[in-house]
């Protein structure tokens, strides 16, 4: 698989990563066995970014993660994530960038996972009440120390990214962005392009929408957007998510998704899809929905 570098410190990520959510029985029941059998299979074709970052089960998705690359550490790129805690009896969440809490939460991610270190390690948001340069500082105190790789942030604001790299270089903003969910972060995914930070596609396939796995509540623009997405892969003979896949990795050539999948199937669909390229026909028709 194609390689594609995040940010300008020197991260390198295959073209298309693996999320673990579906690992947690998100979207159905997944045995020891299933996320085996697609580890195995994802190393083999030559993804290498594992991200136990893309949901709110990390917790499970980093032991799990750890047990099944310990023969393989050297192959996997694994990323991870700390400042979030459970609020309202565990019904939400809040971002919390406290600097010692930080430090705690990347040594318990790398007991999880068996490591000793960690190649992406994300701040998971901007905490209103700590300035993210405070955030960021201690966690290049944990690059130095030689825990963590490299550097990312989620959902992140422009000038909250601009403080942020102007702290530490950030390699990867992590958003949540596919063909359906793309106006909302024009603003980051502009201010990651003059910065020279790598994007990662967190929920490229919408949740579901995208690879017919989630409910069909939609909005009327979102209902037109998926009907001219069936039509186009009609057209080109390939599978829609497979589609919504090169439409992201066609948008820019920093830019890494992570979908996340417990079926060697759909992993191998996923997989291939940096060999789909699409003409400017296809990408003038796709932009339609969202003019």
């Amino acid at each position: 698989m194609e390689a594609r570098s995040l940010g300008s410190a020197g991260l390198v990520s295959s073209a298309v990563g693996l999320g673990t959510t579906a690992f947690t029985g998100v979207y159905g029941e997944a045995s020891r066995s299933d996320c085996d059998r697609v580890i195995r299979l994802a190393l083999d074709m030559g993804i290498t970014m594992f991200d136990a970052a893309d949901g709110s089960t990390h917790d499970e998705s980093e032991t799990l993660l750890g047990q099944l690359l310990v023969n393989r550490r050297g192959d996997a790129l694994i990323a991870a994530y700390g400042g979030i805690r459970a609020a309202d009896g565990g019904k939400s969440a809040r971002i919390d960038g406290d600097p010692a809490q930080l430090v705690a939460d990347c040594d318990a991610s790398l007991r999880r996972l068996g490591t000793d270190y960690i190649d992406l390690f994300y701040l998971s948001g901007v905490d209103p009440q700590v300035p993210v340069e405070d955030s960021i500082g201690k966690l290049a105190e944990l690059v130095t120390e030689g825990k963590i790789r490299y550097l990312g942030l989620r959902e992140a604001l422009p000038d909250q990214l601009r403080r942020a790299h102007a702290t530490h270089p950030i390699s990867a903003l992590a958003v949540e962005y596919s063909f359906l969910r793309r106006p909302a972060v024009r603003g980051s995914l502009a201010a990651a392009a003059s910065l020279g930070v790598g994007v990662v596609s967190c929920c490229p396939l919408a949740r579901g929408l995208l690879s017919g796995s989630a409910p069909t509540a939609m909005s009327a623009d979102e209902q037109t957007a998926l009907r001219i997405l069936e039509n186009e892969a009609a057209e080109l003979d390939v599978g829609m998510a497979r589609l919504a896949l090169a439409w992201l990795l066609a948008q820019r050539d920093d830019l890494v998704p992570v979908p996340s999948t417990r079926r060697p199937v759909h992993l191998e669909m996923n997989a291939t899809t940096p060999t789909i390229r699409l003409g400017r026909g296809t990408r003038a028709r796709l932009a339609q929905p969202f003019a």
